[in-house]
């Protein structure tokens, strides 16, 4: 009689395993270049059932790097993977009729971490990882990258087209087209609209600004940091928007 209990316990056991297993991911976020664009990186993740060789990006979006270095897109064929001919960072996988490997339900469930076998302790933009058998390393991941409020510009393809960070303040600012009707630029809280003139440019339109996008900064208490520029250009390929880089708008700094 207890050896089958103890059979039933095993079996109880292994079932509850199993469930777990389905949905736990080895999340081990990875900056990777991409060798065909000097200074392009992107972040990937490994779910636990990723065939191997494969990763996801951080949008959702299976990738392969080719034997030349190169990081291509992927996509489905039955139960398996297969490579494109899509470069990452040549296309915006949607237009390109590429279809997400991890849904945005899924993604948003990825970055719940942390995992059973992955602690997340997120401090400054850092994010730390201690891994089970006392292996830790550190990755950075900007919060913005968490931000609903500041990833919806994504979506605001109506007025937006090409995004970029200003040198002094430095925050992103994005608009549409060489002469825009309206551009806007992140508080740290959320997206400041600037209503610009006929008669202005964006650089005097952002000048006339100046003082209440410091004021901004100081209140909202967010900083920008060197590290976050490439992935911000990663994700402006993503968002299919043209990347602008530094802005300067020839204001001193103090």
């Amino acid at each position: 009689m207890r050896t089958r209990k103890f059979l039933l316990a095993l079996i109880i056991v292994g079932l509850a395993a199993s469930v777990c297993e389905a949905k736990r991911y080895i999340t081990e976020p990875l900056l990777v270049p991409q060798s065909p664009y000097a200074g392009m990186t992107f972040y990937v993740y490994k779910p636990y059932n990723m065939p191997e060789g494969w990763y996801v990006t951080l949008d959702g979006y299976a990738v392969h790097k080719n034997s030349d270095g190169t990081w291509v897109y992927g996509t489905s064929e039955g139960p398996n993977l297969v490579a494109t001919n899509y470069v990452v960072g040549s296309v915006v996988p949607s237009m390109a009729g590429i279809t997400k490997w991890i849904s945005d339900v899924q993604i948003s469930e990825l970055r719940k971490l942390p995992t059973a076998e992955t602690l997340i302790v997120r401090q400054k933009g850092y994010t730390r990882s201690q891994m089970a058998g006392g292996k830790t390393y550190s990755t950075y991941i900007p919060d913005w990258t968490f931000s609903p409020t500041f990833m919806a510009i994504g979506n605001w393809k109506a007025t937006v087209d090409r995004i970029g960070v200003l040198s002094n303040p430095t925050l992103p600012v994005a608009w549409s087209g060489k002469h825009p009707k309206v551009i806007y630029a992140w508080t740290g809280r959320g997206w400041h609209q600037i209503n610009v003139k006929a008669s202005q440019t964006p650089a005097s339109a952002l000048r006339g600004e100046y003082t209440r996008l410091r004021r901004f900064l100081r209140d909202s208490g967010f900083k920008w940091y060197e590290q976050d520029m490439p992935i911000l250009a990663q994700q402006a390929k993503a968002w299919g928007y043209y990347w602008l880089g530094e802005i300067s708008l020839n204001i001193r700094r103090d």
